[in-house]
């Protein structure tokens, strides 16, 4: 009966071990499943309670923010505690559960106390204090930080050998952000215990936060490789290969994550990804599928915005409605509404557009130079050319852009024929004088000027658009068919211009230069003839 009672022992310890094994890899529904079959076998087994608590913990921060079941996971994992808390006031796990509970609720001075009674009953065990010190860790500050260090000397000096104090120090020193140190201790750990897959894994995580991200792939293949089901690897895995953008690995390692971690929070990360990497009708397919199980905020927001990426605005408008529905309004950011804007802008509505343009900016002043140009075409496709261009020179103030500075002029250049008021002319000269001193070989900007300068000068008496017009002769003749249209607009201009100065051979040639370009141009078919005969009777 004594040998029975050793090996039910040891499968329940296996059994435990597995469920530890399952929370290091997240795999918390597999958590759930063991810790419920040894405690309806085994009521009185705390510690199975303690990683019940654990596995609904994870769920909770996988969970998206506006989940409703998020309060609900926080309720049970707080009875997971309780009740071994009932069974036992001095079962230290129940406490630091307990106390990562109202870490999460924001209570800190409940969860100190209760951090305080783990230290007491837990002052023998090493494994307590290594969770005790990773509660501490997780509470932060100086006090959180004395706290852990205090705790994971003291199990240190309990047993010097264990791994599982090293990736302690390593996650005290990572959550203060001494990278050299956290992946110092990781190094250890994986020394200590070169089979177990968590070290390697943390050690990557720290290592990619150090920009270190071939030695960090490096770890997370090793991890892979002592064990091919440990799905955060592959995750992060896909995280670096994004970095470095090579997205097909990065897609192949997602898909195994996702593969290994089917439920909600892997997906919802793996269709991020898919719209990150640019991947637009995958990530559609993809949020597609998983909606029509579940509702997620998080991918609808994400529909909507690929749909429209993907060049589909009108369902993407559908798909943006349904998520401001659903979404609280002060939850919505300034992200919602400049890609609601730009799918009204290329579906035409311009007036609506233009609404949100301004609550994206309102929402978050920073996108200003951004949107302000897409602002500033919606305003000029309406003809409401002065909002246009206070949009453009609010662009110019955060980003002076050259585009900005060309697209400047030519709303001026549009107010001024608008208004017929040749002030606006002068400022279109202006603005794209800077774009011309900035960028001398640039054919339109020349052609602008010209047009700019021929309004000013509408009988071409004084030539002021001469020099403009002969400088984009000068600058496209080397590609005529690239700058076609502008040498069609200059050699009508210098036509006419030197006709009217009686240089008739010049006038020639150069509506001799536009029929090459227009055979069927109305202006050289008119004057060609008659300078002809001029020159002849010469």
């Amino acid at each position: 009966m004594r040998y029975l009672g050793w090996i039910v022992s040891l499968l329940w310890a296996q059994s435990l071990g597995e469920a530890e094994q399952a929370l290091a890899r997240e795999n918390y529904d597999r958590v759930l499943t063991l810790t419920q079959q040894i405690l309806s076998a085994k009521p009185k087994e705390l510690y199975a309670y303690y990683l019940q608590g654990q596995a609904y913990l994870g769920q909770y921060r996988q969970a998206e923010e506006d989940d409703p079941r998020r309060s609900l996971l926080l309720r049970q994992a707080r009875e997971a505690f309780s009740t071994a808390l009932a069974k036992n006031p001095k079962f230290p796990f129940a406490h630091i559960g307990i106390a990562e509970v109202e870490l999460l609720e924001k209570n800190t001075d409940a969860a100190k106390s209760a951090l305080s009674k783990a230290e007491e009953y837990g002052a023998s065990d090493v494994k307590a204090l290594i969770e005790a010190a990773r509660v501490y860790t997780f509470l932060g500050g100086k006090f959180g930080t004395d706290k852990a260090t205090l705790l994971l000397s003291k199990a240190k000096s309990k047993d010097p050998s264990n791994a599982a104090i090293l990736r302690g120090l390593g996650d005290l020193w990572l959550q203060q952000g001494v990278l050299e140190l956290a992946i110092d201790n990781y190094q250890q750990a994986t020394a200590a215990e070169p089979t177990n897959p968590e070290n390697f894994y943390k050690l990557g995580v720290a290592q990619m936060k150090a920009k270190g991200y071939r030695e960090a792939a490096e770890s997370f293949r090793k991890a892979i490789e002592l064990d091919p089901s440990y799905a955060p690897a592959y995750r992060e895995l896909g995280e670096i290969y994004y970095l470095v953008q090579k997205y097909q690995q990065a897609k192949e390692n997602y898909l195994k994550y996702v593969m290994l971690r089917p439920e909600l929070p892997a997906r919802v990360r793996y269709a991020t990804f898919l719209y990150l990497s640019k991947d637009y009708k995958t990530a559609i397919e993809e949020i597609r599928k998983v909606l029509q199980d579940t509702f997620s905020l998080t991918l609808q927001r994400l529909l909507g915005y690929s749909l429209i990426e993907d060049g589909q605005y009108e369902t993407g408008l559908q798909e943006l409605a349904k998520y401001f529905e659903k979404q609280k309004l002060e939850r919505v950011i300034a992200k919602d509404y400049a890609f609601y804007a730009k799918a009204l802008d290329k579906s035409g509505q311009d007036s609506l557009a233009v609404i949100y343009y301004q609550k994206a900016i309102e929402k978050e002043p920073s996108l200003a130079a951004e949107l302000y140009p897409e602002m500033a075409n919606a305003l000029n496709s309406l003809g409401r050319y002065k909002e246009a261009a206070e949009a453009l020179q609010k662009a110019i103030e955060k980003n002076p852009a050259l585009t900005h500075y060309y697209a400047l002029g030519r709303i001026y250049y549009k107010l001024g024929q608008a208004e017929k008021d040749t002030t606006y002319f002068h400022k279109a000269i202006e603005a794209f004088s800077y774009v011309q001193q900035k960028k001398p070989d640039l054919v339109p900007v020349y052609t602008e000027l010209g047009r700019c300068a021929a309004m000013l000068d509408p009988e071409s008496q004084e030539g002021r658009a001469k020099p403009h017009y002969e400088k984009v002769v000068e600058l496209a003749s080397s590609d005529p068919a690239k700058y076609r249209n502008d040498l069609i607009e200059a050699y009508s201009y210098l036509g006419y211009y030197y006709y009217n100065k009686q240089d008739y051979q010049k006038s020639y040639e150069a509506y001799t230069k536009l029929k090459e370009l227009d055979p069927q141009n109305a202006q050289a078919a008119q004057a060609l003839p008659y300078l002809e005969n001029v020159l002849k009777r010469k």
